[in-house]
């Protein structure tokens, strides 16, 4: 009988249980934001709302809502110009690259928001993304100014690779929007 009882008690507690993971899965993902989805719903069906849906895959949706996530980070060394004394040979531009290449996702993502002030890339992909590097006759203390309106980066002469890394590194974290340079 004692063994009966607890056995219902713990059938009891897993029922309970249960109910209580599911209600609090259920308020995280919908109850709490319900209210934040809906003005997202309505939004996003003015713009994009009747029979237009049904013409993309949901692939092409989310490339829609969140954008490309294709990160052809070769792609935008590529589509890369130069002004200036600056050229694909240049020494600071092979260090500029090297480094780049190196650096994380993540900062690399803070690079792209320090030069075009986003850190996405458009729908169509990097090959879109068109970045200018000039130098700037200024001392290697100087950090590199990025002009987001222009996607052009003025890159002081950099001769050493831990010294571009440490001003590139800095001035990406350093980014807080647009300021005045």
């Amino acid at each position: 009988m004692h063994c009966e009882k607890t056995l219902h008690l713990l059938e009891a507690f897993s029922l309970f249980r249960k109910e209580y993971v599911n209600s609090y899965v259920d308020h995280i993902f919908n109850t709490s934001v319900e209210q934040q989805f809906k003005a997202f719903s309505e939004g996003f069906h003015n713009v994009c709302g009747g029979r237009i849906l049904e013409l993309f895959h949901p692939e092409e949706l989310k490339a829609l809502v969140v954008g490309n996530e294709n990160y052809d980070f070769l792609e935008l060394e590529k589509n890369t110009e130069y002004k200036g004394e600056y050229h694909r040979y240049h020494d600071t531009i092979k260090i500029f690259w090297d480094v780049f290449h190196e650096i994380p996702i993540e900062e690399k993502k803070k690079f792209l928001l320090y030069l075009t002030g986003c850190d996405r890339i458009p729908i169509a992909g990097m090959k879109s993304v068109k970045m200018m590097i000039q130098p700037v006759k200024v001392p290697e203390d100087y950090l590199p100014v990025a002009h987001t309106c222009f996607n052009l980066l003025d890159l002081p002469m950099y001769t050493s690779k831990t010294k571009l890394r440490e001003k590139l590194l800095q001035a990406i974290d350093q980014t807080q929007g647009f300021g005045l340079v």
